[in-house]
């Protein structure tokens, strides 16, 4: 019987979704873009969209920069921490959400606690929100499934 499945190839189903963020960021993930009051561009892509051997193309030439207008760039625009709500939806029992609010802690950012256990609101609210699982954050219109700190801090210096 082993051999039989063996005999027949796998059929994977992946979609990935592209769209541009509120900081103009281009996007790639397996998860639908999140709730915004902006109206976004999505594409969908499936695995017939893949090609199995992509073809590369040459990358655009850019015209050399003068020296004077790198220095004034990086004094231009210093990176913003996010400065609005955050939001964590968690559990009492959750080894992630304790890490997540340690990790909140740590860093000294302001964060609004959702118990989804305890708060029949809020269970709505992360459903409604598309959580599956906790810890829930959502950072301005950006939702991090999960802990991760590198996500966090991606979000807290780009979200608006």
């Amino acid at each position: 019987m082993f051999a039989v499945l063996l005999a027949f190839p796998l059929v994977i189903h992946a979609e990935m979704y592209k769209w541009i963020d509120d900081t103009g960021a281009v996007t790639f993930k397996d998860t639908p873009p999140p709730a915004s009051k902006k109206k976004k561009k999505v594409k969908t892509y499936t695995d017939a969209d893949f090609d199995p051997a992509p073809t590369l193309q040459p990358a655009a030439k850019t015209p050399p920069r003068k020296t004077a207008s790198v220095a004034s760039e990086k004094q231009a625009l210093p990176k913003q921490q996010f400065n609005g709500t955050v939001e964590l939806y968690v559990t009492s029992w959750c080894g992630y959400c304790k890490k997540a609010r340690a990790y909140l802690n740590s860093k000294g950012i302001p964060y609004v606690e959702y118990d989804i256990e305890k708060d029949a609101a809020a269970e709505r609210r992360h459903k409604e929100l598309g959580g599956q699982g906790v810890p829930l954050i959502v950072i301005g219109s950006n939702k991090i499934s999960g802990f991760s700190a590198q996500a966090i801090d991606h979000y807290l210096e780009n979200a608006k």
